[in-house]
């Protein structure tokens, strides 16, 4: 049984894990997806070594911890209450177990099942760490923000940071100073966002980004094509063809027209929406030109 220490502040307590998360879900994930994921980024996202900025991501760590090897920084945001848990034990209930289901299954968490099933991310964290092997695991709250908490652990020899926050992004919710106050963003990562960068109600925070941020790697649930093709340089993975059945995802016909053009190979893993339905895509954009953040 590993050990995970729990840091609250200046009060320590030490957990163990008893229910490790397995089944054939787990198995198939491992046997197909995973080795797949680490391959893709190992080919195609090894430069981003800094810090990573998931918003609408919830509580997955799976994926980014996959795909970016050199990442040592990621910010997580999502709706999901994450607090210091109540007992020495941590487990999973049943509703947990069916969303980590989903992330293994669909590749995302779905988010009505997560507002009725989960009543605390950290757990759902902690759970993918121990099913990735990572070691030395620590967690604190982050002082002077309620619902926000820091894990930080080894993983492939390699030291890495996790800050979970629940934070609304829409315009009448967003906080610009605290997005800032973030530091310096290497690149952002959108999968299965909800198509909510395409929203005239997140338009703010679709401005922050393309302000403020370099590169991103997103699925088409991500920034618009439109807003990146002239002052981004970019790299399509897979193919773009329509989005898939989700209340307000348009389609793209520019980006439909660029993918046809260049006649990509689809992708041979999951990825966001649609698996199955509609052909999965990662473009990779790096800006032209310098940021200052």
């Amino acid at each position: 049984m590993k050990l995970i220490r729990f840091t609250f502040f200046v009060c320590c307590v030490v957990l163990g894990f008893t229910n490790v998360y397995g089944g054939p879900l787990l198995d198939k994930f491992r046997s197909n997806q995973q080795q797949k994921l680490q391959e893709f980024g190992k080919t195609n996202l090894g430069e981003f070594s800094g810090h990573i900025f998931y918003p609408f991501g919830g509580p997955d760590v799976t994926y980014p911890l996959l795909m970016f090897p050199e990442f040592k920084d990621l910010t997580l945001m999502g709706l999901e209450p994450a607090e210091a848990p109540e007992s020495v034990e941590v487990k999973l209930d049943n509703g947990a177990l069916s969303n980590l289901s989903s992330l293994y299954k669909r590749s995302f968490f779905i988010t009505d099942q997560m507002v009725s099933g989960v009543r605390n991310v950290a757990a759902l964290i902690l759970k993918q760490l121990e099913n990735l092997g990572a070691t030395d695991i620590t967690v604190k709250a982050i002082a002077c923000r309620d619902n926000a908490v820091e894990f930080r652990f080894m993983l492939n020899g390699t030291e890495r940071t996790i800050r979970y926050y629940k934070a609304g992004l829409d315009n009448s919710q967003i906080d610009i100073d605290f997005l800032k106050s973030l530091g310096p963003i290497n690149v952002v990562f959108f999968k299965a966002a909800s198509y909510l960068p395409h929203q005239k109600n997140f338009s703010k925070f679709r401005g922050f980004v393309l302000e403020n941020v370099a590169n991103f790697v997103q699925d088409s649930t991500g920034v618009p094509y439109e807003y990146l093709k002239d002052n981004f340089d970019l790299t399509l993975h897979g193919k773009y063809l329509k989005p898939y059945k989700f209340p307000g995802g348009f389609e793209q016909l520019s980006f439909r027209k660029y993918s046809e053009e260049l006649n990509k190979q689809e992708l041979s893993f999951s990825f966001g929406y649609g698996g199955g339905f509609v052909p999965t895509n990662i473009l990779v954009a790096k800006r032209k030109s310098e940021v200052s953040f």
